[in-house]
């Protein structure tokens, strides 16, 4: 004889499952996806905002002017940090044949290192600039949490409905009807089947008092 088992206890098995899945889907996904979007999109607003800085350090150093105070306040814009250091005599850097600049990302510090820039006098100056990228991967971390959650919240939602609509409109009337069944005296003529609201149940209940009065009647 096939094991018996609950509706009820195999509905709750297949409810966790879709929503174990969903939710390890979204953890295996969602995080990698959203932080590399993120790491680009940070990646390319600094290099938009070096552009804009070199072209200021730029200016000041062909102009001869002391760049000490520009830095300061370029500093003061955000999580930025510049480094600007004149090359030795006869030292030629490899981006000074290069028209842009380079960048690489240690964690959450993106360093850019600008091609040389050439003062008035034909010194080469190095700008090296670093990014912090802590801030924006707390954000796209607190984004990844409240999506997971809202997936976890949604899936349990569901779930609970899903299984609402099973005990309410099949595993409640089955019990109501089981139970009329076993009270019936074979006595009598007509099995009293309670009044569903589902058509499906009503044929059902329909359907064992028909058998049942012929059954009697047989008899």
């Amino acid at each position: 004889m096939a094991a018996v088992y609950r509706v009820e206890t195999r509905l709750l098995q297949l409810l966790g499952a879709i929503a174990l899945i969903a939710v390890i889907g979204v953890l295996a996904i969602l995080p990698y996806r959203l932080y590399s979007r993120d790491i680009r999109h940070a990646t390319v607003q600094a290099h938009r905002t070096s552009a804009v800085l070199l072209a200021g350090i730029s200016h000041a150093i062909a102009q001869g002017e002391d760049v000490t105070d520009l830095l300061n306040r370029m500093q003061g814009i955000g999580e930025l940090r510049v480094h600007l250091r004149p090359l030795p005599e006869g030292e030629s850097h490899p981006l000074a044949r290069e028209s842009r600049g380079t960048s690489h990302l240690d964690g959450t510090d993106l360093t850019y290192m600008a091609p040389p820039i050439v003062g008035r006098d034909g010194r080469e100056w190095l700008a090296e600039m670093h990014f912090d990228l802590a801030p924006m991967k707390r954000e796209s971390v607190r984004l990844i949490i409240d999506l997971v959650l809202a997936v976890i919240i949604g899936s349990a939602m569901f779930s609970a409905m899903v299984f609402w609509m099973v005990h309410v409109y099949l595993v409640v009337p089955v019990r109501r009807a089981t139970h009329a069944i076993e009270k019936h005296d074979p006595q009598t003529e007509i099995v009293k089947m309670p009044q569903f609201a589902s058509e499906e149940l009503s044929a059902l209940a329909e359907a064992v008092e028909t058998a049942c009065r012929a059954h009697h009647q047989a008899t």
